[in-house]
């Protein structure tokens, strides 16, 4: 999971291509040793990174890590895939410029993060436009 938190300094340093590079590999080696509880984070830098550079076939590559991140078959009630779900669809209909569905996203994501009392999530929420 450092590399996740490396990953992250990445992109907050400027340096997406190495922050993608990482997440990406990281999301892999997640799916494939069945890292279930890591998988949803470490796809949340790979999805923020791809769209903060947000070129074309970032979006793309961001919605196909999303829907892989959906298909991971986990238990029933495991809200740490809920949260990021949500956070990551908002961000990906911001990038798409769907408005309506950004705010539907995003406010479900507030309630979300403020019933479940997560902070980094709620500060995430609030910060977002």
């Amino acid at each position: 999971m450092a590399d996740v938190f490396v990953a992250k300094h990445l992109a907050l340093q400027g340096d997406l291509e190495r922050a993608i590079e990482l997440s990406r590999a990281v999301v892999e080696e997640e799916i494939d040793d069945d890292g279930v509880i890591f998988i949803p984070m470490a796809t949340g830098v790979l999805v923020d990174t791809l769209l903060q550079r947000g070129i074309d076939r970032d979006i793309e590559e961001a919605e196909s890590a999303i829907e892989r991140v959906a298909a991971v078959q986990v238990e029933p009630g495991l809200v740490l895939y809920d949260i990021w779900l949500l956070r990551m669809r908002a961000l990906l209909a911001r990038a798409r410029h769907e408005d309506a569905a950004y705010r539907e996203l995003r406010d479900r994501y507030r309630r979300m993060a403020n019933d479940l009392g997560f902070e980094g999530h709620m500060a995430w929420a609030k910060a977002m436009p």
